[in-house]
């Protein structure tokens, strides 16, 4: 899981419509932005569709601000969707070792 202050960086951006019709800012893939909150959350495609609430970890970023809910809650994003920018950068390194010894 993350933590406030860390880096991340976004590797799914495939999001539901029904996520691009509520939220008002998105993060772009392979952006680096820093997590402001870690909470959870409320998936919320399954939400409107189906009015089940699956909750799952959820992040808020600096730079980002979406809309709230009813219950002043603003709208997060799936943690599923990030790497940490040291998660990544370890296994570029890792990667481009082993491409330099073959």
């Amino acid at each position: 899981m993350f933590s406030v202050g860390q880096k991340v960086v976004l590797v799914d951006d495939a999001w539901p419509e029904s996520v691009k019709q509520i939220y008002v800012s998105l993060p772009v893939k392979d952006g680096v932005y820093v997590v402001r909150a870690v909470r959870v959350g409320v998936k919320v495609d399954e939400l409107v569709m189906d009015m089940r609430r699956v909750l799952e970890p959820s992040i808020l970023l600096i730079g980002l601000v979406n809309p709230c809910n009813n219950l002043g809650v603003e709208a997060g994003f799936a943690a599923r969707r990030f790497r940490a920018l040291e998660e990544l950068k370890a296994s570029a390194a890792a990667e481009q070792e082993k491409e330099a010894v073959v």
